[in-house]
C-alpha cells in the first residue's frame, strides 16, 4: 500500500463527535424492509452483483481500490484481527481498500418501500487499521470518511445525504453506526443508496461496512384512558362497561398521521376495527381479556401494509377471574370438642377470606387456614393479592363437634371348640372389625387380638379390643397301673382334675382301681373346659383267633385275666345264641360247640368281674 500523509487539525477536532452530521429516526423504528448483512463463510467472497460497486474484487489482502466480501479483518498487516459487527464468527462483511482518488465505491437499489412514509437508512463502519503504538501508518494515516446519499429511483434526486466525520485508527476495533432519515413521496416505493469514499488514498482509508439496514420511521404511539392507564383491570364480581382511548405520541415524525384501530383477543393476533380511524376510541362494554392497539401511517394508503405503519404498544383490558376456594375437606369434625382448622387452596398469588354467611357479611380472619371453636358452616373467598379481585362464589365446609363412642372392650378366655360373640357395646353406628366384617357384633372361635373401628353419625371414631384365649386341654401323656394303683400323667400342666368314673372327679392323678378290669380315664381343666378321655385296660381282649393247630391262636383266651380270679364269661353268635358258659373266664374259648366246630364268623362275649361287665366281639378264622 502506497501512503500519502494528509494532516487535517479539523477532523481530528471533529472525530467525537462522528454522527453528527447525520441522523436518526426521531421516533420508532419498524423491522427492517431492507438488510444487507453480506452472508456467512469461511471463505471470502462471492462478489457483489454487477454495477454495485466500480471497485475490483480480491478474494484475500485487497490493495488501493478494491474490495473483499469476508469474515474477518486480518487480511493485511496492521489491520485488526476481529470479525464482523455482530460478533458471529462466521458472519460476513464488506472490507474496502479505498481509492486513491475520492468517490462512488457502493451503489444498490432498495424497493418496496411505501410512498410518503419516513424512512431510517443506517450502516456500520468500522477503521480496520490498528491504531496506537500498533500504527503501521504512524503519523502519515489517511482517516476514513464516508459520504451517505439516498437518491430516488430515477436516481436524479437526492433525497437525503450526510458525510462521517473523518474517522481514525483506534487501538481497539471500534464499529460505530451511522444513519440517514428520509421520507418517500407520492408514488415512490425504492431508492438507491450510494456510498461516496471522501478521503484520498494512501496509508490508511481502509474500512469494513456491514449491517445496512431500512426501516420505517414513525410516531412513538402510546394509547391510553383519560386518566392515563394502559391496562385496566376489572374483576370478575364488578359491573362490565366501555372505554374510551386515545392515541398520543411523544414525537412528531408524522405530519399528518392517520389511524386504524385494532383488536385482539390474546395480545398477538390483531383484526382492524371497521371504521376506528380517528385518535380516539370508545369501546363496548367489556366482559372479557381484550387487547386493542392503534397503527399510524403518514398516508392513509399505507394502512394497509404493515411494512408502512408503526405500532402502538397494546392497550389491555384484563378480565380477573378469581376461581373460588378448593376445600380441603369439606367437612371438618372434630371428637374431643376442642377447636378445628378449616383448610382451603387457592391460586398462585391469592389468599382466602372467612365468613360465616355465603354472601356479604364482614370476615372473619383471613388467609388459606382458620381455627374456630363453634360450630356450624363457614364461607371462604378467595382473594387475588395483587388486584383485590375476589372469587364470585364462596367454598363451605362444614365444622362439626362431637363426642367419641362409648365402646366395650374386654379379654375372654375359651375353651377350644367354643365360640364367642364380641359385641362393641355401641348401635347405630359403622363397624370395621379387622377380620373384614362390619356388624356390631361378631363370633369368634380362635384366639387372637380382635378390633373393631366404631363410628358414630358425627363421624368420630373409637376403637373397641377384645384379646381371646384358647384354654388349654390336659394332654394325657401316660396312664400307668402298679397293682392297684392306677397314675395318670399328663405332658402339659395346668389347673387340671381327674376322674376314672365320670362323676366324682379329684385333684389327684392316683387311684385305686381295685376290682375293675377297664378304666376311662378322664381329666378337664377347672376352668370349665374337658374334659379328655383315655381307656386303660388291665386285660387285653383278643380280636381275633385261628383254631388250626399250628400253634398260634389256636384259643380266644384273655391275657391278663388269671390276676381277676372269679370271673365269668359268656360268648354268643351273631343271632344272641349262648355257646358258652364259663365261671372261670381264665379257660377262654376253642371255636367248639357241641363238639361241632363252628365257622368263620363274628361272635359276641361278655366278661363278668364284681360288679363290671365288659362286652364286645372277636373273630373267628378259619
Amino acid at each position: 500500500m502506497s501512503k500519502k500523509i494528509i494532516l487535517n487539525v479539523f477532523i481530528l477536532m471533529c472525530f467525537a463527535f462522528a454522527k453528527a452530521q447525520l441522523g436518526f429516526c426521531g421516533g420508532v423504528t419498524g423491522d427492517p424492509i431492507f438488510s444487507e448483512d453480506f452472508g456467512t463463510g469461511i471463505t471470502n467472497g462471492p462478489a457483489l452483483p454487477a454495477g454495485v460497486t466500480s471497485y475490483n474484487f480480491l478474494n484475500f489482502a485487497p490493495n488501493d481500490g478494491e474490495y473483499t466480501i469476508t469474515a474477518s479483518t486480518a487480511q493485511r498487516p496492521g489491520w485488526f484481527v476481529t470479525g464482523d459487527h455482530t460478533g458471529n464468527g462466521n458472519g460476513k462483511m464488506l472490507l474496502v481498500n479505498a481509492s486513491f482518488n475520492p468517490g462512488l465505491f457502493y451503489r444498490t437499489p432498495i424497493s418496496g418501500l411505501c410512498e410518503n412514509t419516513p424512512y431510517e437508512f443506517s450502516a456500520w463502519v468500522l477503521n480496520i487499521l490498528r491504531g496506537g503504538a500498533a500504527n503501521a501508518c504512524a503519523g502519515n494515516e489517511v482517516p476514513i470518511q464516508v459520504r451517505f446519499e439516498i437518491w430516488d429511483a430515477t436516481d436524479t434526486t437526492i433525497l437525503a445525504t450526510g458525510s462521517m466525520t473523518p474517522q481514525f485508527a483506534t487501538p481497539s476495533p471500534n464499529w460505530v453506526q451511522y444513519g440517514l432519515t428520509f421520507t418517500t413521496t407520492t408514488g415512490q416505493n425504492g431508492v438507491i443508496l450510494k456510498m461516496i469514499n471522501q478521503g484520498a488514498g494512501g496509508c490508511g482509508n481502509d474500512l469494513a461496512i456491514d449491517d445496512i439496514a431500512f426501516r420505517t420511521c414513525g410516531d412513538a404511539t402510546s394509547v391510553a384512558t383519560p386518566a392515563g392507564n394502559t391496562t385496566v383491570l376489572q374483576c370478575e364480581t364488578d359491573m362490565p362497561q366501555s372505554y374510551t382511548l386515545t392515541a398520543s405520541t411523544t414525537t412528531s415524525v408524522f405530519a399528518t398521521p392517520v389511524y386504524q384501530w385494532q383488536i385482539s383477543t390474546d395480545g398477538v393476533n390483531f383484526t382492524d376495527i371497521a371504521g376506528a380511524t380517528t385518535a380516539t376510541y370508545t369501546t363496548g362494554v367489556l366482559s372479557s381479556s381484550t387487547f386493542y392497539r392503534v397503527k399510524v401511517a403518514e398516508d392513509a394508503v399505507n394502512l394497509t401494509n404493515t411494512q408502512c405503519v408503526n405500532f402502538s404498544d397494546p392497550w389491555e383490558f384484563r378480565r380477573e377471574i378469581v376461581n373460588a376456594p378448593v376445600a380441603v375437606n369439606s367437612r371438618v369434625v372434630v371428637c374431643d370438642r376442642a377447636p378445628g382448622t378449616l383448610e382451603v387452596t387457592v391460586g398462585t398469588g391469592e389468599t382466602a377470606a372467612w365468613f360465616n354467611t355465603p354472601t356479604g357479611g364482614t370476615a372473619l380472619a383471613s388467609g388459606t387456614t382458620f381455627m374456630t371453636s363453634v360450630a356450624g358452616t363457614y364461607y371462604a373467598e378467595a382473594i387475588n393479592t395483587a388486584s383485590n379481585c375476589r372469587s364470585a362464589s364462596r367454598t363451605a365446609i362444614v365444622f362439626a363437634q362431637d363426642g367419641v363412642p362409648q365402646v366395650t372392650s374386654a379379654d375372654f378366655e375359651i375353651c377350644p371348640d367354643d365360640m364367642q360373640v364380641l359385641d362393641v357395646g355401641f348401635s347405630g353406628g359403622t363397624y370395621l372389625w379387622n377380620t373384614g366384617e362390619t356388624t356390631q357384633t361378631i363370633t369368634v372361635s380362635t384366639s387372637g387380638t380382635f378390633t373393631c373401628v366404631v363410628t358414630n353419625a358425627a363421624g368420630c371414631d373409637a376403637t373397641a379390643t377384645f384379646n381371646v384365649t384358647l384354654i388349654e386341654l390336659p394332654i394325657i401323656a401316660s396312664i400307668d397301673a402298679i397293682g392297684d394303683e392306677l397314675t395318670i400323667t399328663t405332658v402339659n400342666t395346668g389347673n387340671f382334675s381327674y376322674s376314672i368314673d365320670g362323676f366324682n372327679y379329684q385333684s389327684s392323678p392316683v387311684f385305686n382301681i381295685n376290682g375293675l378290669l377297664q378304666i376311662t380315664v378322664r381329666v378337664r381343666n377347672n376352668d370349665g373346659c374337658g374334659p379328655v378321655r383315655q381307656q386303660f385296660s388291665r386285660i387285653q381282649i383278643p380280636l381275633f383267633f385261628t383254631p388250626n393247630n399250628d400253634g398260634f391262636h389256636d384259643r380266644w383266651e384273655i391275657y391278663g385275666i388269671e390276676e381277676f380270679p372269679g370271673s365269668r364269661l359268656e360268648i354268643y353268635d351273631r343271632h344272641g345264641k349262648l355257646l358258652q358258659f364259663s365261671t372261670d373266664a381264665i379257660t377262654g374259648w376253642d371255636g367248639i360247640y357241641n363238639n361241632q366246630p363252628l365257622p368263620s364268623s363274628d361272635y359276641w362275649y361278655r366278661l363278668y368281674y364284681k360288679d363290671e361287665i365288659i362286652a364286645g366281639h372277636f373273630t373267628l378264622k378259619r
